[in-house]
């Protein structure tokens, strides 16, 4: 894997960035929590993103429309005479007689245009465009378009940002992001809907995943993977929240309601006003100026003692230029290195398992949702609330590779129960099944993604990180593009290809704990000769550490200063008697 080559990870330095805590140098408070409201307003954001087109794109009924140059007819009448019956005794949606007015012609033909249910046309763009019949796969077009946004920005923006710094690419995206959105809502076309869809879904992408590789940047290894998982966590259910309450506005207009939908957009603005550069980016690219105004003003705005950061700069100063003098890798970095990269295709591979999973219930759940009544919205909501919190508190208590594992293997069961629900058509397990199976599919996401920030150095962690998103919007593609199985009804054969993919991935994750329970970043490729830097770097910075090592040590040379005096004013007895 070219990302993690050892050739690109010898050219940087990978221990000195991730060689301490930051609690140790600015410790924990107000500096961490606007990184912290950031991410979680940036996950919102995305997920509102993401969440729209199903709120937008239900399906409205519809039947032909009176061609020009037909005798008008009421439209009671021209449903009874030019419409055709379905086997099911429904009336057809896509053709109509060509003759309707000789009740003994019975050819049929494909109509281009429609009319719809007046109460439900303005809520959905479907009638805007037309999007029925033989133009029904333009909205999975809509829905791979989106995706592929995030892809194509993914595999770019994470090698921007470890180059030039994750502030101003994380700034960028966040106005072109406002920009794509207002020109989305206000679409006129569908090709101009489709591309502001596209720049959308890589602009929202960017802010979510660059706002959360920040703030585990500048959290402190005691509390990093917690804030993230509480970011994550509490924006996923904002958004889920707010996509319930947007249900709830029946009579809106569809560009209206879109609108209220990416309204949490306009509050990633945020980012302008509250945070800062990567302090660990800035040590790993060897600009100490710029990391100590960093460190300098995140202590004063923690209230840190100043005294204690510069004395741990000044070591952290030291320890780079050691760590620069170094031009060879040893055969420890080179065996590292291997690790890294199997681990990291195993967490690609997971990604793009769990992200085919996690699209093929929120494509399918429209569905269910659309029989289950007004109720179903609210219950998801709750189902994801307790679901959210049973992960929280289990994260404080369990091991994250142990946890991972754990949520996997039930979200495995619970794809493999869905494809036997479809099976046996009985509709009210089907809707259970898809409440409980929300919880746990963004409970992998999570743990996947915290493992990811904290397996890699932070010279590529950027990259990773896109990587891992970016495959995961490739597994979403093939979800749309297997979307096909739902017209022919046999939706049991994508969840059980989920099940077993996640099966998969399950014995994947069990191979890779032998090595660690837990991924570190701590000096992730050590060099040789250092030992315990943290360690070393905690027991020699502290300035109230150090007094009382001098303190010891003058104690220490007055005592045998005093001893030698003592040695050389006592009287000598043996001298005296031979005088």
């Amino acid at each position: 894997m070219l990302l993690l080559s050892r050739k690109k990870l010898s050219r940087n330095d990978l221990v000195s960035s991730d060689c301490y805590d930051c609690g140790d140098v600015y410790g924990h408070g107000h500096f961490q929590r606007w990184f912290c409201i950031l991410a979680t307003l940036s996950v919102c954001a995305q997920q509102c993103h993401t969440l729209v087109f199903r709120l937008i794109s239900g399906d409205v009924d519809h039947w032909c429309k009176q061609p020009h140059g037909v005798v008008m007819m009421s439209a009671d009448a021209w449903k009874n005479t030019a419409i055709p019956l379905e086997a099911d005794g429904r009336l057809s949606r896509c053709t109509f007689y060509k003759y309707p007015s000789d009740p003994n012609d019975t050819q049929v033909v494909d109509c281009d245009e429609w009319d719809y249910d007046s109460e439900k046309a303005r809520r959905t763009i479907v009638s805007r465009w037309n999007l029925v019949c033989r133009r029904r796969p333009l909205r999975a077009l809509a829905q791979a378009v989106y995706i592929a946004g995030s892809l194509v920005f993914m595999s770019a923006v994470g090698h921007i940002a470890d180059q030039i710094g994750r502030l101003p690419v994380l700034l960028s995206a966040v106005a072109v992001l406002q920009l794509t959105t207002l020109g989305g809502c206000f679409a006129q076309s569908y090709i101009m809907y489709i591309l502001s869809r596209f720049f959308n879904a890589g602009c929202a992408a960017t802010v979510g995943v660059l706002s959360c590789t920040l703030l585990f940047e500048v959290s402190t290894h005691e509390n990093r993977n917690r804030h993230v998982c509480a970011a994550l966590t509490a924006g996923l259910l904002m958004a889920e929240v707010w996509l319930a309450v947007a249900r709830l506005l029946r009579k809106v207009d569809w560009t209206l309601l879109q609108g209220l939908m990416l309204a949490p957009t306009v509050l990633t603005l945020y980012a302008f006003a509250a945070v800062h550069e990567s302090a660990r980016w800035c040590v790993a690219e060897g600009n100490m100026v710029k990391a100590e105004i960093i460190m300098i003003s995140a202590a004063k705005e923690n209230l840190f003692p100043i005294p204690t950061t510069a004395c741990m700069l000044e070591r952290l100063k030291e320890e780079v230029a050691r760590v620069s003098k170094r031009v060879t890798s040893t055969a420890k970095d080179i065996s590292e290195a291997k690790e890294l990269q199997r681990r990291a295709f195993v967490m690609f591979g997971s990604s793009f398992t769990v992200s085919f999973t996690m699209f093929s219930i929120l494509m399918y759940e429209a569905k269910v949702a659309s029989g289950a009544s007004a109720w179903y919205p609210w219950a998801s909501s709750a189902m994801n609330l307790v679901g959210f919190g049973l992960l929280y508190a289990a994260f404080r208590k369990i091991a994250a590779a142990r946890l991972l594992s754990t949520v996997v293997a039930g979200l495995g069961c619970m794809a493999f129960l869905i494809s036997l629900s479809f099976v046996v058509q009985y509709e009210p397990l089907t809707t259970a099944l898809f409440l409980s199976a929300k919880p746990f599919v963004y409970a992998v996401s999570i743990l996947i993604y915290i493992s990811v920030l904290g397996m890699v150095p932070t010279t590529v962690r950027c990259s990773t990180a896109c990587w891992f998103f970016g495959f995961g919007r490739l597994g979403g593609v093939c979800a749309v593009l297997l979307s096909i199985l739902q017209d022919a009804g046999r939706e049991d054969v994508l969840f059980a290809l989920a099940g077993t993919a996640l099966f998969v991935m399950l014995v994947a994750h069990v191979s890779i704990r032998s090595a660690s329970e837990q991924p570190t970043i701590s000096s992730p490729l050590s060099t040789t000769g250092n030992v315990d830097t943290m360690g070393y770097m905690k027991q020699t910075l502290d300035p109230l550490t150090l007094k009382k090592e001098k303190s010891e040590k003058r104690k220490k040379s007055r005592a045998r200063a005093s001893s030698m005096k003592a040695q050389s004013t006592e009287p000598k007895p043996n001298n005296d008697a031979i005088d």
